[in-house]
């Protein structure tokens, strides 16, 4: 089964292949695979045991076969991924030319402003090999902080520490960079 992540406004490249149903606590061996890997996930170093049931029937899994683009730049914003397996490269149009800001593996997250803000993405994402993602729509996390509002609550801390950290990366590259200059 094939569908597009963000509707038309990906383009035909943006594809993927439903790997497994849809999460639904009580299937175990599906539960107990997604709930394993929230421990290793930094985005969800605030969660607590009890939360793993009730946020892991908010997501599914995605699967990307190599070269395939998970989103690209400037197009809509409704999920955000958690990679299982694979590596996928985040690169940029910077004054025309693709810059590859970063490659990430398991356990990295990608598209957490667009969860958020609901923005388009700052970003184009593409497999490097064969990428396995768990996917959090936006309307999901919406009915999560609903549903669940101290979970959600956690989430977003999980969320907000990512951001901290990466522009404070972010904030020392582009401080080297400029010293450099003088």
């Amino acid at each position: 089964m094939t569908n597009s992540c963000c509707g038309d406004s990906c383009g035909e490249d943006v594809q993927f292949a439903l790997a497994l149903d849809f999460f639904v606590p009580g299937r175990s061996a599906m539960a107990q695979s997604i709930q394993s890997l929230f421990p290793k996930m930094e985005v969800f170093s605030f969660l607590l045991p009890e939360d793993y049931d009730v946020i892991e029937g908010y997501m599914f899994r995605y699967q990307y076969e190599a070269g395939r683009y998970v989103f690209k730049e400037g197009t809509h914003g409704g999920y955000m991924f958690f990679i299982v397996e694979g590596q996928a490269e985040v690169s940029q149009l910077v004054k025309g030319k693709k810059v590859v800001v970063a490659n990430l593996g398991a356990g990295r997250s990608l598209g957490e402003m667009s969860l958020l803000d609901g923005h388009s993405r700052s970003a184009t994402v593409k497999a490097v090999d064969e990428l396995t993602l768990i996917v959090l729509k936006r309307e999901d996390f919406n009915r999560l902080l609903e549903e669940s509002p101290q979970t959600a609550s956690r989430v977003v801390i999980g969320i907000a520490a990512l951001l901290s950290r990466s522009l404070r990366e972010t904030t020392r590259v582009f401080s080297e960079q400029t010293l450099s200059l003088c």
